[in-house]
């Protein structure tokens, strides 16, 4: 179990440059170091484990690290004493509280003050019980009436498609049937705002049917009908158009550019290249999560499953949890995806989660698990976790696409395809049966596509040689803390008891080594939050967190070659600089050249994602911002186009030869490339005044190509092009997730 020369090879860089921080780092990324109790339970076991035990402990291989610590009968005892006293702990319903605040919201509605109205109605939406929980109070449809409420407050706001959606609602929650001839007049109304007249007058046909001897309302419902305006479009906002990958989508890996390949090398391990020219401004990668997570400071303002703010979705209004009132969605699609999976796990938890003050990182090692069953993940467990090989998959990472991998999918796919045509040919043809087979080729979908991303997430890096014994034990202590909550929440409810030890440590396993690649693969998922100019003032909320399977392959370097935004949940990265084919294609991890030293620079990778970071910037220590200024020294490109050597941007400084190559100096070249540098500084302005006229795909064509003729002529650093390549930054960003902050205070948040 014990290999004796593992650590004899093993390096820790963040030891050797600042241990207590890189303790500090590493900490973060599992627990809070100041809220809940999960710290302090976790440094109390490593103190009862000792110094003598976790030495031991670092030298047992990866996968049995868990088992090892299971055989530690005292600090084992010690931890499921604790665990013991595990329950659910979530915010619940309360019909008492809904019919409150619909009463509130109802007196804000009278007064006019139509957002404090609409913020209250949302909160009674969502703390209503399930319809016909509590009969005792509005007879059991709290929910349907602060639908109804909602509903008129939303028609008043001139938003009548979500009015719409909610009446709907209210009459799936059973509304009275008294109230039905209003719901028709409402309705008609609401149509009558989206630009359907010929449903709006049905719906107004059938309350006056449902109006009985009200000849004062049947009056009015006349002039309704009789004012309808059959010419009005139907009021549908554009879909806004996805963004593609230039040049195409490579066929094994179909979130990356075909401009791009993965390579491997010994000591980088796997990174993104270039395998053909790329431009400024190319979309390189669109890549979806594997698992995502939203922060929990964002549960009431952001859909839990999708991500959208839900101030910015016009269309509908805030959809509830039919067991808590922690979480909102954007939609039923999104309340029902997340219900019938990871959410039914999480829900009764979610309070227990932030109380334990257990990180983002922690809560998506647990929805990888969450979001598929147990019978999944188990797979999973075994194909990757047990026997920790790489697999046939595997060779996709690495632009490999042999024959055994050819056929591997192959063979997945009719495997897949035969499942479905079996279950087809077992079953009559009916409507149910029809909604059944729908239901089993999504899951099948699902499951083929979770099967083929797991492949290359489990194969990202964990570190697992160099982590420290403490640290090892705390991850093991979280996933036992999680799994403690799944055992509870039924997720191994359909396990055999024969194998249910044995699943339940798979599980833990699981979690244990997800909890360590997302510590050093993870993204931080973000909208731009501006005002009513495009670019003034704006600046980027972090919201959620995700593990993008191939955007987690893109190497660091503090002077990236690409700038990242998010459309959704999808990671969008774009080039800010040209490449010539076998360049690294390099993202940024945090720390950048332009606004942090060289020594800060290194003490923040390696302690943070393990590692020296040798990139151009860093070997040749490239000033920050504040250290240039507009009479820095321009550099100019060698001739030598195969040399990366740089020469001084002054005719008469410059020697007869290239220092790097020794290839002559053409005095008359080296003069055009520094008129080319110049002419590339005035579009740069150029670029900017078309920002500041808010035109931003004018200024991101102008920026692109003032970037690609620069490092034609010149090399970085130069900070006028540093500049233009934030301020397309910027550009680019426009066509991601975007939040436009209201005139006047208005209130953001309906359900805050």
């Amino acid at each position: 179990m014990i290999n004796k020369c593992r650590l004899l090879n093993m390096s820790r860089i963040y030891e050797e440059v600042d241990p207590i921080y890189a303790a500090t780092c590493s900490d973060i990324t599992l627990c809070s170091n100041s809220k809940g109790f999960f710290k302090g339970l976790a440094d109390d076991l490593v103190s009862l484990a000792g110094e003598e035990w976790l030495n031991k402990f670092e030298l047992v291989e990866d996968g049995k690290k868990v088992t090892f610590f299971m055989e530690n009968k005292e600090v084992m005892e010690a931890l499921t004493e604790v665990l013991s006293r595990i329950q659910p702990l979530h915010r619940g319903k309360d019909a008492r509280i809904s019919s409150q605040r619909r009463g509130d919201a109802q007196s804000a509605l009278k007064n006019e003050d139509l957002m404090k109205a609409l913020a209250l109605a949302s909160q009674a939406v969502l703390r209503a019980p399930v319809t016909g929980e509590n009969e005792a109070i509005d007879g059991g449809v709290s929910l349907a009436l602060a639908l109804w409420l909602r509903s008129e407050i939303l028609l008043k706001l001139n938003r009548p498609q979500a009015a719409l959606e909610d009446l709907k609602l209210a009459l799936k929650e059973r509304l009275p049937a008294r109230m039905r001839a209003h719901y028709y007049w409402r309705m008609g109304h609401c149509y009558r705002g989206t630009g359907e007249a010929t449903r709006a007058k049905v719906s107004y046909e059938l309350a006056g049917r449902l109006l009985a001897k009200d000849e004062v309302a049947k009056t009015q419902l006349t002039k309704d009908i009789e004012t309808l305006d059959y010419t009005v479009q139907s009021k549908r906002p554009p879909d806004k158009n996805a963004t593609t990958l230039t040049g195409g989508a490579k066929l094994n890996l179909p979130s990356l550019s075909k401009l791009l390949k993965i390579v491997e090398e010994e000591n980088k391990g796997r990174f993104a290249v270039a395998s053909a020219p790329v431009r400024t401004g190319d979309v390189l990668l669109v890549d979806s999560p594997y698992a995502a997570c939203l922060l929990s400071d964002y549960y009431g303002t952001h859909c839990l499953h999708c991500f959208r703010r839900l101030a910015d979705c016009e269309e509908s209004a805030p959809v509830w949890c039919p067991k808590c009132s922690g979480v909102v969605f954007c939609s039923i699609e999104c309340r029902d995806t997340a219900v019938s999976s990871y959410h039914s796990f999480e829900c009764q938890f979610l309070d227990l989660f932030v109380g334990s003050g257990m990180s983002i990182l922690s809560h998506i090692a647990l929805r990888m698990v969450t979001q598929s069953d147990l019978e999944t993940c188990l797979t999973i467990h075994s194909k990757y976790i047990s026997n920790d090989i790489k697999t046939v998959e595997g060779s996709v990472l690495n632009d490999i696409e042999g024959v055994a991998k050819k056929s591997k999918m192959k063979s997945r796919k009719e495997r897949l395809n035969r499942n479905k045509k079996s279950h087809k040919m077992s079953v009559e043809k009916n409507d149910r049966v029809d909604v059944m087979e729908d239901k089993l080729e999504d899951k099948n979908n699902f499951e083929e596509k979770l099967e083929l991303k797991a492949a290359q997430v489990y194969s990202l890096c964990t570190h697992s040689d160099r982590r420290r014994g403490d640290d090892y034990l705390k991850r093991i202590v979280m996933g036992y803390f999680l799994t403690e909550c799944l055992k509870h929440a039924g997720f191994f409810k359909n396990c055999n008891k024969n194998n249910l030890t044995k699943a339940q440590q798979s599980i833990c396993e699981l979690i244990v080594r997800n909890l360590q690649l997302l510590q050093f693969n993870a993204h931080e998922i973000y909208e731009t939050v501006r005002g009513e100019h495009q670019f003034s003032g704006s600046k980027p909320l972090y919201f959620a967190v995700g593990i993008y399977p191939v955007g987690a392959l893109f190497n660091h370097e503090c002077y990236p070659a690409v700038t990242r935004y998010f459309e959704g949940r999808k990671i969008v990265l774009r080039a800010t600089r040209p490449l010539t084919p076998g360049e690294v294609v390099s993202e940024n991890y945090g720390p950048h050249f332009m606004m942090r030293t060289l020594r800060e620079r290194q003490r923040a990778l390696a302690c943070r994602y393990w590692f020296h970071c040798e990139c151009t910037a860093c070997k040749e220590d490239w000033p920050t911002m504040k250290q240039m200024n507009n009479d820095s020294i321009s550099y100019i490109r060698c001739s030598n186009l195969a040399c990366r050597g740089k020469l001084r941007g002054s005719v008469q400084r410059m020697g007869d030869r290239c220092s790097l190559c020794s290839t002559p100096i053409d005095k008359d070249l080296v003069t055009v490339k520094i008129d080319t540098i110049n002419k590339c500084t005035a579009q740069y302005q150029e670029g900017a005044k078309l920002m500041d006229k808010e035109m931003p795909e004018e200024a991101t064509a102008t920026l692109c190509s003032a970037i690609d003729s620069f490092h034609e002529a010149g090399r970085p650093p130069h900070l006028e092009t540093h500049l233009a390549q934030e301020a397309l930054r910027s550009c680019f960003a426009v066509r991601g997730n975007i939040h436009i902050l209201k005139k006047d205070g208005e209130k953001d948040n309906e359900n805050k």
